[in-house]
This record gives C-alpha cells, sequence and structure tokens, in this order.
C-alpha cells in the first residue's frame, strides 16, 4: 500500500473474503483493503489476492498448456522450461482425495503413493496468535506440551473453558489482536486453548468463532481413541468454514489404530506418540 500510494496513506478497514470454491475447499481467498490517500482526498478500494496453493496448481496448469500450444505452433521451446503436469504433483493427488472425501464421506479413498509432507512448524514469534482448538480439554493437553516444547509461548482460553481470573481469554479479533499486541510487548508468541463443545448448533458456532479470531495458524487437537466418524464430523465442519493448517494427535497410546486420524486428511504437527 505504501509503494502504491507513499508513507502518507493509512490502512482504514481490511476484511477477508472467499470466494467460490466447493464445500470448503477451493475458494479464493481476497484481502479487501480500504486505503485513506490525502492525495488525492478520496479513499480508494483495492484486492490483494492471497496466493494458495490450489492457486500455484492452477497457474502451473495453464503454463503447460501454454507450452503444449506453443509445441502445436511449430515454435521451438525449451523443455527444461516446462512445468511438470499440475495433475502428477502430490499436491493434486491429495485434492482428488480431498474432493472423494467430500462427495461420500463414508466411501473408501482409492490413494496412491504419496511422499511424506513436510512437517507443519508452530510459529513462535513475537505476536503471532496460534490456536489450538479440540474436544473438552484436548487443546488444553497440546497447548502445554506445545508451549514447553516449543519457546514458551504464553497460554490463554477460549471457548467453552471456564473463566479463570489468572488466565487471559481469546473469544474474538477484538481480543486477538489485544493478545498480538501482549505477545509483540512481552517478545513472544500467544497460543489460545480453545475448548470446542458437542452438539451441531454449538458446533457451528465454535467454527464461527474460530473464523473470527482470524488466527495466524489453527490446529485441531483430535483424540487417536475416539470413533473416526465422530472425529471426522467436528473436523469437517471446522475445515468448511476456517482453514486448519495441522493436527496434534493425543491419546495415541489408548487405541491400537492410532494411525486412523490420517484419513482426515490434514498434515500432522504434533503427536504424544514414543518413538
Amino acid at each position: 500500500m505504501r509503494e502504491r500510494y507513499g508513507v502518507a496513506a493509512t490502512v482504514v478497514s481490511t476484511e477477508e473474503v472467499r470466494v467460490g470454491g466447493i464445500g470448503g475447499f477451493f475458494a479464493r481467498r481476497y484481502l479487501d483493503v480500504l486505503v485513506d490517500v490525502p492525495d488525492p482526498g478520496k479513499p480508494e478500494e483495492w484486492t490483494a489476492h492471497r496466493r494458495g496453493p490450489f492457486d500455484d496448481l492452477i497457474e502451473r496448469a495453464d503454463r503447460a498448456d501454454g507450452a503444449d500450444r506453443q509445441k502445436g505452433s511449430g515454435v521451438p521451446i525449451d523443455a527444461s522450461a516446462v512445468p511438470p503436469l499440475s495433475t502428477e504433483s502430490d499436491a493434486f493427488t491429495g485434492v482428488l482425495e480431498d474432493l472423494q472425501r467430500y462427495a461420500s464421506p463414508h466411501a473408501p479413498v482409492a490413494t496412491t503413493q504419496r511422499r511424506k509432507a513436510r512437517p507443519v512448524v508452530l510459529l513462535k514469534a513475537p505476536g503471532d496468535l496460534v490456536v489450538i482448538a479440540g474436544i473438552g480439554d484436548d487443546a488444553v493437553i497440546v497447548a502445554r506440551a506445545l508451549a514447553g516444547e516449543r519457546g514458551g509461548a504464553e497460554i490463554v482460553a477460549g471457548g467453552a473453558l471456564p473463566v479463570n481470573p489468572g488466565i487471559g481469554r481469546v473469544v474474538d479479533y477484538k481480543s486477538a489482536f489485544s493478545a498480538r499486541a501482549r505477545g509483540v510487548e512481552n517478545g513472544r508468541a500467544t497460543i489460545v486453548a480453545y475448548s470446542i463443545e458437542p452438539g451441531d448448533a454449538r458446533l457451528a458456532a465454535h467454527a464461527a468463532a474460530l473464523a473470527a479470531i482470524r488466527p495466524d495458524q489453527l490446529w485441531l487437537a483430535v483424540d487417536a481413541s475416539r470413533k473416526p466418524e465422530d472425529t471426522a464430523a467436528w473436523v469437517g465442519a471446522v475445515c468448511t468454514v476456517v482453514s486448519v493448517q495441522a493436527l496434534a494427535v493425543l491419546r495415541t497410546a489408548w487405541t491400537t489404530t492410532p494411525e486412523s486420524v490420517r484419513s482426515l486428511g490434514l498434515p500432522e504437527g504434533w503427536s504424544d506418540a514414543v518413538e
């Protein structure tokens, strides 16, 4: 904004907007920004497109298609400059699996062999806001483990957790902004332990509240010993409303099938499994 309008310009408001998509997948994310420009004195709206992995797939496919048209025209091309087809990528394989689950959530998914994804790294810079959401006290357990293992972030409460005078709370964007400011002052990140209550109506309200907080990262604390169908139901409800970056898996020792959480299609950022 400053490069375009100069240092005197100020941001009046910003709002994240999602357009399109299928059941929460592939939605394009934009930032609608209202800028106050002293000269010529009129606010001007412009949109900044926040790229996602699916946008990269589309762009790569378009480049490959352009290369095919160039080849058919008889113009020499550099084969090394042509990217691989997006349909041959691991990301596209994951997209197809997610679509299949959405179209028929109870049908088995035929998967191809995929390379191991890079682990998700927990944000821990001063002012970063990470939300860990889970059923009951699952989020609290994971938040304490992550804060102890990765930099001593401050833990605050959210969702259905009871009010504690000694612990801060984040319930909306305003309180999230205050938590970020405290994190900058204290030189550490903030982890919100957000407790989700069961029930369709409550779950929908919690998903909307998580979207309103606008965390830098959202992790879901999942209990590996719960029925996979029950876990998939609440995780899917959250994912259709807000973007989720990783899973934190706990109680892996309580089940003989801890790998069942992989069917959720989200990367695993933390687990209590003993290596």
